[in-house]
């Protein structure tokens, strides 16, 4: 994608440009006890058009899973999905979601030594117990059982899906589209809604675990049909991340913005139109592979959580919503 090739031939009439939110028809409004009922986890709603420039995807994991795939010329599938016309989100066939699920817990080594640990003190206690030495040779069994597998799930597994990933795969087109400003998700099965990235309204909700844990999750829901879609999910003690995210997302699909500095998104910044200029003019700031050579142990220590300190204490109540200029009953109308 040259540097040179004009905007527009780029960028679709209907890609999301925050200094021109089109008007939209007004919401539906509905009643306090429907709200309730619909959206009774809802917390608040976050604004449009306004950021803070602050990124959420430069964990130190992130950092490290950028370079190891580069520097170790891994296969996409190791990769991320971000790119800079498409951040896409794959279906996951339903027939190999306990498989994947049961190599993950043979694969992991920590999991994998506690399954060790049940499997070795398991026929002891038996035999303590029971006093049948069959027990040990049923033990021995299940020993090497539980070494094939792993040793299975390790190499021979991951290397046949790292090859074939469609194998467990299915591609819906689903995604965030910067160039054409429509977002896709799946919605039951292989079913999909799709509708303009400005349809619709984030918020953030909460949810309440079995062992009374408190976990986050950022939503965007379609303000005209009721579809929400699940952007990221957090603990109670990241909640102020979700704001960094949708502040990520907003300049991911905004394309008056460069493309958000992650590493993810680092190798397609030159073939992005805007993002390259941005970077040409010298306001980056940075080398080209900035996140591909940037110090890890240093990022861990002392520049990832200076970045995370501001993120926490960035005044988001203060950031003006552009959407309620666009929506004539946005702020009646919201769930919250």
């Amino acid at each position: 994608m040259p540097e040179e090739m004009d905007l527009e031939e780029v960028y679709g009439n209907n890609a999301y440009r925050s200094d021109a939110i089109p008007k939209q028809k007004p919401m539906e409004e509905k009643g306090r006890i429907a709200k309730a009922v619909e959206a009774g986890d809802f917390l608040e709603r976050l604004p449009w058009g306004n950021y803070s420039g602050l990124e959420a995807s430069v964990k130190p994991e992130h950092v490290e899973g950028y370079q190891t795939r580069i520097n170790e010329h891994k296969s996409f599938f190791e990769g991320s999905a971000w790119t800079h016309l498409q951040k896409p989100k794959d279906m996951i066939k339903g027939r190999w979601q306990i498989l994947l699920q049961l190599a993950g817990s043979f694969a992991d080594k920590g999991l994998f030594k506690a399954i060790m640990a049940c499997v070795v003190l398991a026929p002891i206690f038996l035999y303590v117990v029971e006093g049948q030495v069959e027990y040990l040779f049923a033990g021995l069994k299940f020993i090497f059982g539980a070494i094939v597998l792993h040793l299975f799930f390790r190499f021979p597994f991951v290397w046949v899906l790292e090859r074939n990933p469609s194998l467990i795969m299915k591609d819906l087109g689903c995604g965030y589209f910067r160039a054409t400003g429509m977002v896709k998700f799946r919605t039951w099965r292989e079913q999909t809604f799709e509708a303009p990235f400005i349809e619709f309204d984030p918020y953030i909700s909460f949810q309440t675990l079995p062992n009374a844990a408190v976990t986050y999750k950022l939503l965007l829901q379609h303000r005209y049909s009721g579809w929400q879609t699940t952007v990221i999910k957090v603990g109670q003690a990241n909640k102020a991340e979700l704001y960094a995210h949708w502040d990520q997302l907003q300049r991911y699909m905004d394309v008056t913005q460069p493309l958000p500095d992650i590493p993810d998104l680092e190798p397609y910044r030159s073939k992005d139109p805007t993002t390259a200029a941005f970077d040409a003019a010298g306001k980056r700031g940075r080398p080209d592979d900035y996140w591909l050579t940037l110090d890890l142990n240093g990022w861990k220590s002392e520049g990832y959580p200076a970045h995370l300190k501001k993120i926490r204490e960035f005044p988001w109540d203060t950031l003006e919503d552009k959407m309620e200029a666009s929506v004539p009953n946005l702020r009646e109308a919201a769930m919250v």
